[in-house]
């Protein structure tokens, strides 16, 4: 059996709390979290929802991660320390991100989390993910949306986008007020 496909269950790594605490100040419970990864159940359910949901099925190199509760399970190994932008494996920072805000909405509003991401992927399908980008982040302040107000799948999108832009020395203005709303710094 490879590196690759064995299990493994373990606590975030310390250069992961560091590398994500900007992101999340004070307000994720870093301890409580677990990884599981080489975990192919997530890829078994995707399956099946796309197909409830009437959706063509994945292609053979798409993957899906699932977060129940504090639990993040990934297919895949995850890289073991921080890897540079641009790597093959610096996707899987930024595809963390997004699980580490599902712990983050779990440990802020309990199961709720999960009902709420189910509702919007089976009623927006694809969409269930888009919250319009920087012009839809402005528009949406304007209106005086808040991060909570967004589904949990696009509020994990937010926090993966913010993450991303800001490691590529991108303009994240649009994004910090929901981070911060994140942090409960607004």
């Amino acid at each position: 059996m490879s590196d690759e496909s064995k299990k493994l269950t373990r606590k975030l790594y310390a250069w992961e709390v560091e590398e994500f605490t900007p992101l999340f100040g004070n307000t994720l419970h870093y301890d409580k979290i677990r990884i599981h990864e080489s975990t192919s159940w997530p890829d078994t359910i995707d399956r099946l929802g796309r197909k409830l949901k009437g959706m063509p099925p994945p292609t053979k190199v798409l993957h899906n991660a699932m977060t129940l509760g504090n639990h993040c399970y990934f297919p895949v190994r995850l890289p073991e320390l921080l890897v540079p932008l641009g790597y093959p494996d610096s996707y899987k920072l930024d595809w963390l991100v997004h699980e580490l805000t599902h712990c983050w909405q779990f440990q802020h509003i309990g199961w709720k989390y999960l009902l709420k991401a189910l509702r919007a992927q089976f009623r927006d399908k694809e969409n269930a993910y888009e919250y319009g980008g920087a012009e839809g982040l402005i528009k949406s302040r304007q209106k005086n949306i808040i991060f909570k107000q967004f589904n949990p799948e696009q509020q994990g999108n937010i926090v993966q986008a913010y993450y991303l832009r800001k490691r590529k020395q991108l303009d994240v203005v649009p994004w910090e007020p929901y981070i911060d709303d994140l942090k409960g710094t607004a």
